[in-house]
């Protein structure tokens, strides 16, 4: 193989890997804001909940037009980079911050008691509190937030609205003009390289973050994690991460200290009028974007894509899309809770099995449409078979990672009193288990289904250069991803409206309700 090669696909896999980056760190600072806020303020939890719900509900590519013509037009020449990198923020963002949520609302009552009793200030509660406290969830979710934004990274790096198509060097776009080639070999080549980059993120990051969140834990006694055996030949070059996580150093942190204390103090004593202003400032700087003739365009534009698909076509597309999801969270619920329960019990196994599922969690999963295609045709299997191979292999890693995460702060007390009392088998699942991995669960659900909406829009239908995949029934995603190869935006915005408004009504009847009576039993 030509050496020039295999250092052009180093070179797709670094450039690929800070936009991934560039993105996570956005996705952690986005979630940290907004998912306290949710958990802390029952008036805003009330608006933020539900935009959450719409905005991961709407697939990424849904976000395509309007997110590259928004970034193009604000810099022509690195408009598409950054594009690239709104859109995998989107696709990396949503479980993290409803991990952030989920851990600030199941802080235990006797907790928050200590912080109001030693009258700690809002910003005393985010830094000793909340921070410490959605750590743990943080860091847990890092591996399925990477693997959905690997998931996605040929569409950011190929994208293609009607006629027009942006192509961005990353490993990503590499890999697909290889396989459009018939270049097998550097194929297998790019596809190993980010198999091997994977790997190194999950040791030299992710791992190292899971093991510092355990002193975050609200027990007495932190449970341990088990240490795989090839952690030692790395553990001198995860010494960056631990010292930044451990100790983390400010100048004049003191008088910073201060300063923020007394800008808080002046920014609650004039809560009312910031409001004000903030809203005023937000609606001029829209109406100075925005003119009235842009908004009448955009309701026509609304207007005729809803014409165009009526009532009874796009409530027949969601039916097949919501079968094929329903599908896939039922299979995914059904082997990611015996195995998590499996994994935590049988610490070696754990050793073994657990990087191995970061591994494939981790990997994008788009770069397999091809092999999965070839292989349900040769079987004679119907590619609503294949479709739901590439759902599962975009949603379940999430549950998986999630379901682990809660089992691994159950409070050592717990478990020594269901030992003594030799509690074992399904009652411990039914008593312990259960309880404790319900509200992961539901937000699991939550998230894993609106990735599975996201993952239909490859799933349903796919073009990378000549290769084209579709599935032979209806579908919301089939039409989003036509819609967009054609360049019509009246249709995609339509049904991208239709799948939105259908997931927020299910999240809010179904899911919402369920989180809701859970959290309020588990902080007693």
């Amino acid at each position: 193989m030509d050496p020039a090669i295999i250092i052009m696909t180093l070179s797709a896999t670094g450039y690929s890997w800070l936009r991934m980056l560039a993105a996570l760190v956005i996705s952690i600072l986005f979630s940290i804001v907004i998912g306290i806020t949710a958990a802390v303020s029952k008036t805003l939890e009330k608006i933020i909940i539900p935009i959450l719900d719409i905005l991961q509900s709407i697939p990424v590519l849904g976000f395509f037009p309007i997110a590259l013509y928004a970034f193009i037009t604000l810099h022509p020449t690195i408009g598409s980079e950054m594009a690239a990198i709104f859109l995998i923020f989107t696709s990396q963002v949503w479980n993290i911050s409803f991990g952030v949520y989920e851990a600030v609302k199941v802080i235990p009552t006797e907790t928050l008691e200590v912080a109001n009793f030693l009258r700690l200030n809002i910003f005393s509660k985010i830094r000793h509190l909340y921070i410490p406290a959605s750590f743990p969830k943080i860091a847990a979710n890092l591996p399925s937030s990477w693997a959905n934004g690997l998931y996605f990274l040929v569409a950011c790096e190929i994208i293609t609205i009607g006629e027009a198509e942006y192509r961005l060097f990353g490993v990503g776009s590499l890999t697909a003009e290889f396989m459009a080639s018939g270049m097998v070999l550097e194929s297998l080549v790019a596809l190993c390289f980010v198999l091997l980059s994977v790997v190194l993120m999950n040791l030299l990051v992710f791992i190292p973050m899971i093991r510092i969140s355990v002193k975050y834990r609200f027990e007495t006694y932190a449970t341990e994690i088990p240490h795989a055996w090839f952690e030692k030949l790395v553990k001198p070059l995860t010494l960056p991460i631990k010292i930044i996580a451990y100790k983390p150093k400010f100048s004049e942190s003191w008088r910073l200290r201060a300063e923020l204390h007394s800008l808080t103090n002046l920014i609650m004593k004039h809560r009312r009028i910031i409001e004000v202003l903030t809203a005023f400032t937000i609606v001029a700087i829209l109406a100075s974007i925005i003119s009235i003739k842009d908004l009448i365009n955009f309701s026509q534009i609304v207007f005729n894509g809803f014409s165009r698909l009526g009532i009874v076509e796009p409530l027949t597309m969601l039916g097949y899309s919501l079968s094929r999801v329903f599908i896939a969270t039922l299979i995914t619920l059904g082997w990611t809770i015996p195995i998590s329960i499996i994994l935590y019990e049988k610490k070696t196994l754990e050793k073994i099995l657990l990087p191995i599922f970061q591994a494939i969690a981790s990997f994008p999963a788009t770069l397999l449409i091809p092999f999965i295609m070839d292989f349900t045709i040769k079987s004679g299997l119907m590619k609503e078979f294949g479709a739901l191979i590439i759902v599962l292999l975009g949603t379940m890693w999430y549950m998986l990672f999630s379901l682990r995460g809660a089992l691994s702060v159950i409070p050592r007390e717990e478990e020594e009193l269901f030992k003594l009392l030799r509690i074992s088998g399904l009652k411990k699942l039914w008593y312990l288990y259960l309880p404790r991995m319900t509200p992961s669960m539901i937000t699991g659900c939550i998230v894993t289904i609106g990735g599975g909406w996201n993952t239909l829009v490859i799933a349903e239908r796919t073009s990378l250069d000549h290769i084209l995949w579709e599935v032979e029934n209806p579908g919301i995603g089939k039409m989003m991803s036509i819609a967009t190869t054609l360049g019509d935006i009246e249709l995609l915005i339509a049904t991208t409206i239709w799948m939105a408004l259908f997931i927020v009504i299910l999240n809010r009847l179904i899911w919402r309700k369920l989180y809701e009576i859970t959290i309020r039993k588990i902080t007693y």
